[in-house]
């Protein structure tokens, strides 16, 4: 009885299995091969549809000088809702004193990691390693006599709002280093700027 059982069994698997092979042995037709390959074609994706660039500027100051700042950073997209990146920034302060107007450049990179609530709020971390300039000869102004290098976390949210490729929005990042908060004299660094493939 046992053999029986088992011959049953190796013909019905034969059975079913003879179309899987057959299909396989089988030559595609010229449209099978054209359907295949376009599939092919949409179903890739090319770096370029992955990578996130984006330019910001923000930080604005018009009373006691003037203060400016720009920051420029790529993403690269893990999923529709994860982003990593890089990307680096500049702080220009020049200072209403009497006499000349002394002024000074902070500059530095970053790390990021974003993660979107919706399509238009996201949720984001950068750690951030930043180079202050001491200040000018004569003025103690940040108190700073010699440069400054400063590495701390912000963290913080933001709003893009759009159609297609391009948008457009604000970023509030809440500053985590007590130093480089006297530094800047600001606890909140905003961001007003354009996101490509967001």
């Amino acid at each position: 009885m046992k053999q029986y059982f088992q011959v049953l069994f190796i013909l019905t698997l034969s059975v079913f299995m003879s179309n899987d092979v057959s299909a396989q042995l089988r030559k595609k037709t010229n449209k099978e091969r054209k359907e295949t390959s376009k599939k092919g074609r949409i179903d890739q994706t090319s770096l370029v549809d992955q990578l996130n660039p984006e330019f910001k500027f923000g930080n604005l100051g018009f009373f006691n000088g003037l203060s400016i700042s720009t920051k420029a950073n790529v993403g690269y997209k893990l999923s529709e809702r994860f982003t990593i990146g890089a990307g680096g920034k500049l702080f220009y302060d020049q200072f209403a004193v009497t006499g000349s107007d002394p002024s000074v450049f902070d500059y530095g990179g970053f790390l990021l990691g974003r993660g979107k609530v919706t399509n238009e709020i996201y949720i984001q971390a950068e750690y951030a390693f930043m180079n202050y300039a001491a200040d000018p000869a004569g003025f103690n102004i940040r108190g700073l006599s010699v440069d400054q290098k400063i590495n701390f976390p912000l963290i913080g949210l933001g709003y893009m709002s759009g159609m297609g490729k391009w948008r457009f929005g604000v970023e509030l990042m809440y500053n985590t280093n007590e130093t480089a908060r006297d530094i800047q004299r600001s606890v909140i660094e905003y961001w007003f700027g354009a996101s490509y493939n967001f």
